[in-house]
């Protein structure tokens, strides 16, 4: 059964992602739609996944460019961009370092933090800041940071229909929560078979990529297992490869692959080419409505799966 700590971090999920939307909703002083030609998109660590992410929905359905950078911020910045800078805890260095070299830019500016160094620059120089909760833990922290950049750029004009996908989002955290409380077989099965083995995760598309990412980060730092993030066989010579991974790998490999509504065509056939070169291989098929949605559903397994994996500690005896 997954821990308790896991669980009620999940019970909160849905709420922090409504509040954070709600915090966005009511900040001041953003430029109108007129006023932007372009937005940028700076942070490092969670901050740059959501940048990542944000990208990736603004590519589909945007109205100007939306660019991540990561902790830099590019040299054609202009008195018509929006910089977005995203930082939890308001001290990532270089998100702080980006910021300030956006500032002295001249362009629009605005703040997704809950403190720090971050807010206190903002607060001095008058940019608008949407505040997040310091202590959503890595469940929650995800979601509260991309959740107010969507509601943000939806304010400027950049973006639609934001409202309706942070629903879908908070509905299907939810609804991942009873499924796992309910009956966890299924990740149980699967933190058992990455367990002492490598795991190699493979998503495809931007929610695959950035879903991967999450996991890969999860599994070594929380359930202590070696794993790495890889593109799926394109052809038989690639096929062999992982062969030979598996080879060398004594205690076997892991191979996960995340499925959603939103990846490229033609991904079960290289699926099939990994055939017996792996020790195991397991699909993770993510549940809810928009890619948002879907990409928080494949946090949380993943989350559930690292929690789940990481060695037990000895029940202590009755003195």
């Amino acid at each position: 059964m997954a821990t308790e700590e896991l669980f009620e971090a999940l019970r909160h999920l849905p709420d922090q992602v409504r509040d954070a939307a709600v915090a966005a909703a009511d900040v001041e002083g953003l430029p109108g739609p007129a006023e932007i030609t372009d937005v940028v998109i700076v942070g490092a660590g969670g901050g740059g996944v959501a940048g990542d992410v944000v990208e990736s929905v603004a590519h589909l359905q945007g109205s100007v460019p939306v660019q991540a950078t990561g902790g830099l911020s590019p040299a054609w910045l202009s008195e018509s961009s929006l910089v977005v800078a995203v930082s939890q805890s308001g001290d990532d260095r270089p998100t702080v370092a980006a910021t300030r070299v956006a500032h002295a830019s001249g362009a629009r500016m605005v703040a997704v933090t809950s403190g720090g160094e971050l807010m206190e620059m903002c607060t001095a120089w008058g940019v608008p800041v949407a505040r997040v909760d310091p202590f959503a833990g890595p469940a929650a922290g995800l979601g509260v940071v991309i959740v107010p950049v969507l509601v943000l750029l939806e304010r400027v004009g950049v973006l639609a229909g934001m409202n309706r996908l942070i629903s879908e989002s908070a509905e299907q955290i939810e609804a991942r929560r009873r499924l796992i409380d309910a009956d966890p077989g299924s990740v149980e099965a699967l933190a058992e078979s990455v367990r002492g083995r490598m795991a190699v995760v493979c998503g495809s598309g931007g929610v695959g990529k950035h879903a991967a990412r999450r996991w890969v980060h999860r599994l070594d730092r929380v359930g202590g297992v070696s794993s790495v993030r890889r593109n799926l066989p394109a052809d038989e010579a690639e096929a062999a490869s992982w062969a030979t991974l598996a080879r060398r790998i004594g205690a076997g490999v892991t191979a996960i692959v995340l499925r959603h509504d939103f990846e490229p065509p033609g991904l079960s056939d290289r699926i099939d080419l990994l055939g017996s070169a792996v020790t195991a291989l397991h699909e993770v098929r993510a549940a809810g409505e928009g890619a948002l949605a879907q990409l928080l559903d494949l946090v949380l397994v993943g989350d559930a799966v690292a929690e789940l994996a990481a060695p037990r500690r000895p029940a202590l005896e009755d003195p």
